[in-house]
């Protein structure tokens, strides 16, 4: 059976962009928050992806649909944890923040649109399981949506 991201009442859940293909793949679609300029130097590719950028985001909200998984994303996932944050307000219960963002996407060699030059180093390196740059694949696909408090006491997302 799918999984389906579900609320929690009190935390925003956090993926990394491993775990993002895999929702993505089922159906998920991705919200872009980060401004116009960004996307165009460099966007997401290879899935259904919303640009509404968070300097716009209390205005068009209302854009993204609540009847299915929703993934928020930006450079490094402190823009989209806001707007996930604001759509758990407005209540949502299938979205979930992307940390870090673009920069591992990037490094994870998943899809693109436009040049990589202007991510910057610390974004494309930071890992979402604490591991070095180079790490592998297979240990960096530990992350498994758990919420930003256990994600932050723990070496996985």
């Amino acid at each position: 059976m799918k999984e389906t991201i579900k609320k929690d009442l009190t935390e925003a859940r956090e993926v990394c962009p491993t775990t993002s293909q895999r929702l993505l793949k089922e159906g998920a679609l991705l919200v872009d928050v980060r401004e116009p300029a960004e996307v165009a130097q460099m966007g997401f590719a290879g899935c259904e992806v919303v640009n509404i950028p968070l300097s716009q985001f209390e205005a068009r909200w209302s854009e993204v649909p609540r009847n299915r998984d929703v993934i928020l994303a930006c450079a490094v996932g402190e823009r989209s944890l806001k707007a996930t944050y604001y759509l758990m307000y407005h209540g949502y219960d299938r979205v979930v923040n992307m940390r870090p963002g673009i920069g591992r996407w990037v490094q994870r060699g998943f899809p693109t649109t436009g040049s990589a030059s202007g991510i910057a180093p610390s974004d494309a390196a930071s890992s979402c399981c604490g591991g070095s740059a180079d790490a592998s694949p297979a240990a960096s696909s530990c992350c498994d949506g758990t919420s930003v408090a256990a994600s932050q006491n723990s070496s996985c997302c």
